[in-house]
């Protein structure tokens, strides 16, 4: 029987896109409720983050995750929304 997927959501570590502590949980559902795509990366030897993935992801998820938005590419998609929104003057 697979672990539940919050059991391990209070473990913290510092995340080298955002600079500070986060906690699992953050990781797991970053990318729109999909894994980051660094979390094996980031966590493994604190976690069995590969059995963790295959048992509460399937195939297709973990595609996506793979290949999920970067903080860069976010940051500058929000920009462009708020350049191209009409001003109130």
């Amino acid at each position: 029987m697979p672990a539940p997927l919050d059991c391990q959501d209070a473990l913290e570590l510092r995340c080298p896109q955002l600079g500070g502590e986060v906690p699992f949980r953050y990781c797991r559902t970053m990318n729109d409720e999909l894994p980051c795509a660094r979390l094996e990366q980031c966590w493994h030897g604190r976690v069995a983050v590969e059995a963790f993935l295959q048992e509460h992801y399937s195939e297709a998820e973990l595609q996506a995750s793979a290949t999920g938005r970067g903080r860069m590419e976010t940051i500058f998609d929000t920009l462009a929304r708020v350049q191209e929104q009409p001003s109130e003057e």
